[in-house]
């Protein structure tokens, strides 16, 4: 039987975070098989949770309501046959739920959050994970769903002993391909700019020899996502309505330098700032980072994830900062208009001093400078899709 989340009490919990992966339908029939023992064996009611967040507003690439639905139904109906025929007499019911993500773009840690939240609210003590689950959001080298929820204690962790299927790797497959060939095309581009045409056809064949080994090499690790021809011209698009933003911001924050160097008393007010930027990934890190360098007054010390620390030179550079002109553009243009709604640095630190008060904590600043922000920092993560 399957049925919504909130539905009826069940003695034990079952949770089942569900992605849409080769191993998908025999983790769920293995969870089914264990629910029914734990049914068998104690005689109690067992709810089985099919758990898979959503993420609202999303750009094209990120997977919609309509995917994760489907996906719900299929891994439903996977633990509804597999009961059948082990549990005639009804003891564990299919629970499915699609807890939507607050915020977009993203990220590991509000993804798991998001599982972890059903699981605490359901009292479930088992989540058992797929080995080959894949959270549709980028994460860093190394950290998979397994290990975000090995950080969490609360509850047992099983990984479903099920057989991964093996991955080969071919030397040209369609997305490589793509890579490749965007890679040499950009390689040759480039070297064309620089060589001048003294003898075109030296160029051009030192160049073509040039390109292929550049893109042999980097191809593989040059992209975060497959180059698709309509991706490609949107995000151009964007960076030409970005770059003449980022001139101007550059102007104007030398302008008001320039009145600080040259003003008698010199109105310096150097501070360290410390927040979560609201983007996600390689490619937009170091944009936003380095236009925050570019930018006079502001200078990016160090980045972790998507913690920030910036040096600002005066109380301007920092309110400018803070507001977070430069973070909605380089969202804009990786992740779309509707990215341009996510709150401003001042808006989350903000929210983030109510929480900590709220809870009993003491407040510990205003969130505008580098001491006070740093003892009320969040440590999340956020995941870019493109």
């Amino acid at each position: 039987m399957t049925t919504e989340l909130g539905s009826g009490d069940a003695d034990f919990g079952f949770l089942v975070p569900v992605s849409d992966s080769p191993t998908l339908d025999e983790t769920v029939e293995y969870a089914a098989r264990e629910a029914r023992e734990v049914a068998a064996e104690t005689d109690e009611h067992v709810d089985l949770f099919l758990v898979a967040p959503i993420t609202p507003d999303g750009p094209p690439g990120v997977t919609d309501r309509d995917d994760v639905d489907h996906l719900l139904e299929r891994a439903a109906a996977v633990a509804t046959e597999t009961l059948e025929m082990t549990d005639p007499e009804g003891s564990v019911d299919v629970r499915t739920t699609m807890p939507e993500l607050a915020r977009y773009p993203p990220n590991p840690v509000e993804y798991v959050d998001a599982i972890v939240a059903v699981a605490d609210e359901r009292e479930i003590e088992t989540v058992i994970v797929d080995p080959d689950h894949r959270m549709p959001v980028e994460t860093p080298i190394g950290r998979s769903i397994e290990t975000e929820l090995r950080d969490i204690r609360g509850f047992d962790l099983e990984m479903a002993p099920v057989e991964r299927p093996a991955r080969q790797g071919r030397l040209v497959t369609r997305g490589g391909l793509a890579q490749f060939l965007s890679v040499a095309g950009l390689s040759f581009g480039f070297y064309l700019v620089l060589g001048g045409f003294g003898d075109v056809m030296f160029d051009l064949v030192t160049g073509s020899v040039t390109a292929l080994l550049v893109a042999g090499v980097l191809s593989r690790i040059t992209f975060e996502q497959t180059p698709q021809p309509t991706r490609v011209v949107t995000t151009a698009w964007r960076w030409l309505l970005y770059v003449p933003y980022l001139l101007w911001k550059i102007v104007t924050a030398n302008v008001q330098i320039a009145y600080v160097v040259l003003h008698p008393s010199l109105p310096i007010d150097p501070t360290m700032e410390r927040f979560e930027a609201g983007v996600w990934g390689g490619t937009a890190t170091t944009t936003l980072a380095n236009s925050i360098t570019l930018t006079p007054g502001t200078l990016t010390v160090d980045v972790r994830n998507r913690e920030f620390v910036v040096h600002s030179l005066t109380s301007g550079s920092r309110e400018d900062l803070l507001d977070g002109g430069l973070e909605r553009a380089v969202r804009f243009v990786f992740y779309g208009r509707s990215a341009m709604r996510y709150p401003s640095p001042r808006e989350r630190l903000a929210v983030n001093t109510e929480a900590n008060t709220s809870d009993g904590g003491t407040e510990t600043g205003t969130g505008t400078g580098t001491g006070n922000a740093a003892a009320g920092g969040d440590d999340g993560t956020a995941g870019e899709s493109s």
